[in-house]
């Protein structure tokens, strides 16, 4: 059952906007991968074995509706994890065998930063994006109750923050630049903020929700 989250002007514009441009359920990733993820941006031709290979995960797109406007909430990721250390992330992770993309998003929520689901109310979902290191990602974008209070588990989670959503929407904040790896040069967004550096897949899935609002 979706949160039923007190109803904020704001956040109830918000709502009705993204309603539009989000999808309801999962997008068919082999349907979308053209127009989405690292391989897009990157230029690189589509390599179907890696589109059939990758692995699923999910994200949650929080939004929480604050004083001041609109925000989202990200975590920077534990320096010593095996992957990603030290980067800025939305909450989410792997799917498990029988678990709904929504559901992963929300536990992995719970489990990272303390948010429960109850204090989300789910929205839609942006198209899949495919990150460099193998994973099928499916963002789904939530509103989340502003009197939540946050608990990050200190084996993934550095520290949890915010950034003004009308920041993430500006499109002339997003600039590319490019790694040399695993033989392929790749493109990747960062997006520039003064609260952390973030790119990657974050600024990838942060645009995308941008190009669509």
């Amino acid at each position: 059952m979706h949160a039923v989250l007190p109803r904020f002007p704001i956040a109830e514009a918000f709502r009705q906007r993204a309603t539009q441009i989000l999808h309801a359920a999962p997008v068919d990733p082999m349907d979308h991968a053209r127009r989405t993820g690292v391989a897009a941006a990157a230029g690189l031709p589509i390599d179907q074995h890696y589109l059939a290979n990758a692995k699923p995960a999910a994200v949650l797109y929080p939004i929480v509706a604050r004083p001041e406007g609109l925000s989202i909430l990200l975590t920077e990721r534990a320096t010593h994890l095996n992957n990603h250390a030290g980067q800025v992330a939305f909450p989410g992770g792997r799917i498990e065998p029988g678990e709904a993309a929504h559901q992963a998003a929300l536990r992995e929520a719970q489990e990272e930063i303390g948010l429960h689901p109850d204090l989300v109310a789910p929205i839609g979902f942006l198209p899949t994006y495919y990150s460099g290191t193998g994973y099928r990602v499916q963002p789904l974008v939530g509103l989340v109750d502003p009197a939540a209070t946050f608990r990050a588990d200190p084996g993934e989670v550095a520290r949890v923050f915010e950034v003004p959503l009308a920041d993430a929407l500006d499109l002339k904040r997003y600039r590319t630049s490019t790694i040399f790896w695993q033989g392929n040069e790749r493109n990747f967004y960062i997006l520039d903020h003064d609260a952390a550096y973030i790119w990657g897949v974050t600024a990838g899935i942060l645009r995308s929700f941008a190009e669509r609002y």
